[in-house]
């Protein structure tokens, strides 16, 4: 497993994340199946994990911490989020100083450790200033509890108000942007935001770098019983069923042009992340697809098919 790092700061993390979004907390409850698959991501070389307060209503950050807690602190990266409605009040939400100090405080507790090394802004407040923001992540890092600080899905107008404030006020810039990306979702890219980020010496990462399943090619003929779709009713998250309708011209056409060159679909999908500079945070609910997702790193794909899939609109 190699590894990259992370914009121009001098964090390095492994080229797969592994992330708890839909897995761990919400799918898997079991902390031995939880613990089977951390344990054979570590095995693979992983060492980048991906969690937030929001998922799995902050079961995720207790089994990720526990299923790490056997693992040497200073050997992982080690993520969190927080910003997103975590209860039914104004304090359990936003980027306010008032919560954002106190869900980083529960995070830690939830996830037992000292520190993590990039907490990020889940998602961009605009009822709180710029200023607030800025300083109340800097306190953060100050503190040695945050290493660094990252945002995630923010609005193009808010990340540039955000790195000049902190230039004006000497603070530290956010070091990465996580937003949703595949070889199927581009609007990142094609909207010029991943540039705006290189610009700013942030480092890129993405989540749903498989299109939550549709560019593996399980989806072609039928849905797996055991699939996220057929459970989708079950963990309230409709969104996995309007991927397709809304991208299914690049996902046909990925899936075709994989089959022409007989490449795999989750190596060409994996590695086209990274062929962008782009670190892919991927979910996993069988060890077998933790297997798939970091032997894929190591395919040999031919260079027509790259050339081939740049070309689809």
């Amino acid at each position: 497993m190699n590894y990259k790092r992370l914009g121009n700061s001098g964090l390095k993390i492994t080229e797969l994340t592994f992330g708890s979004a839909l897995t761990i907390g919400t799918e898997i409850m079991d902390e031995s199946c939880a613990a089977a698959l951390v344990d054979k991501a570590w095995e693979l070389g992983i060492r980048s994990f991906d969690v937030a307060n929001s998922y799995g209503n902050g079961h995720a950050e207790i089994l990720l911490g526990q299923c790490l807690k056997k693992y040497p602190r200073e050997e992982y990266v080690l993520f969190t989020k927080g910003s997103l409605p975590i209860g039914p009040t104004p304090y359990h939400k936003g980027l306010s100083r008032k919560h954002i100090l106190w869900a980083f405080n529960d995070s830690l507790k939830r996830l037992d450790t000292e520190y993590v090394d990039v907490y990020f802004a889940h998602r961009y407040d605009p009822e709180v200033t710029m200023e607030e923001i800025v300083r109340t992540f800097n306190m953060l890092i100050q503190s040695g509890r945050a290493l660094y600080w990252g945002v995630s899905e923010w609005p193009y107008e808010a990340l540039d108000e955000c790195i000049q404030t902190c230039d004006k006020l000497g603070l530290e810039r956010p070091v990465t942007e996580q937003f949703i990306y595949s070889f199927a979702v581009q609007k990142h890219v094609k909207s010029g935001y991943k540039d705006t980020c290189t610009k700013y010496g942030m480092g890129t990462m993405g989540f749903s770098p498989l299109c939550q399943g549709y560019l593996t090619g399980k989806y072609k003929n039928d849905i797996p019983s055991d699939s996220r779709i057929a459970k989708s009713d079950a963990i309230d998250y409709q969104k996995t069923k309007n991927f397709y309708p809304q991208n299914k011209d690049r996902i046909d056409g990925f899936l075709r042009i994989c089959d022409k060159y007989n490449a795999d679909y989750v190596a060409a999908a994996l590695q086209w992340c990274l062929r962008h500079d782009i670190c892919p945070v991927f979910g996993s609910s069988k060890i077998s697809q933790i297997e798939k997702n970091v032997n894929a790193l190591n395919e040999t794909i031919p260079d027509e098919l790259w050339a081939e899939l740049s070309e689809i609109e």
